[in-house]
């Protein structure tokens, strides 16, 4: 007496197929995103590398920038007959202090009014410093002066002018 097969085991070996193929889609597109991932890691890495090298022939034989304040000689005005002109710089800011050296961190020397004459010594900073004035900030590099009174000292770039003026934008308290 043989058996027929029943429907049951058809049924099984049916739903395990479907599960198997499910299971093949599923690895396939996790297979795909990880290589996809790999891919871009890949030309991130290429890219980044690329910058690296131009950045290194851009910069070969260039050194670091120094970034400390120095003072930088300039050659002041030739002398006319047998006395030297002196270049006359005006303070633009009320109160301006004068200091020991080019930086906020130096000894204050005087303080100076505003529209007081002050003779230009010949130097300047190389660099230039950021500070806020109140309502405006400047970029400027520090100044060597000297003063009626024989003082002196570096200011501000912005404190100073060879025009009578007065720099708008200050808070002077």
């Amino acid at each position: 007496m043989s058996k027929k097969p029943g429907l049951l085991p058809k049924l099984e070996f049916l739903v395990i197929g479907i599960l198997f193929f499910a299971f093949l889609i599923w690895a396939m597109s996790k297979c795909n995103a990880t290589q996809r991932a790999y891919r871009e890691k890949a030309a991130a890495d290429a890219r980044d590398e690329a910058i690296a090298d131009s950045m290194d022939r851009v910069l070969e034989g260039y050194s670091p920038l120094d970034t400390a304040i120095k003072a930088k000689e300039i050659t002041p005005p030739a002398a006319t007959g047998d006395a030297a002109r002196k270049t006359v710089l005006y303070v633009t800011v009320d109160g301006m202090n004068m200091r020991s050296g080019p930086g906020l961190n130096f000894r204050i020397v005087e303080r100076l009014q505003l529209y007081d004459e002050v003779e230009f010594l010949g130097e300047v900073t190389d660099t230039t410093q950021e500070i806020n004035l109140g309502q405006i900030t400047t970029d400027e590099p520090w100044v060597k002066v000297k003063t009626r009174k024989g003082n002196a000292g570096w200011v501000y770039g912005a404190g100073v002018s060879y025009y009578k003026k007065k720099l708008e934008g200050v808070d002077t308290e």
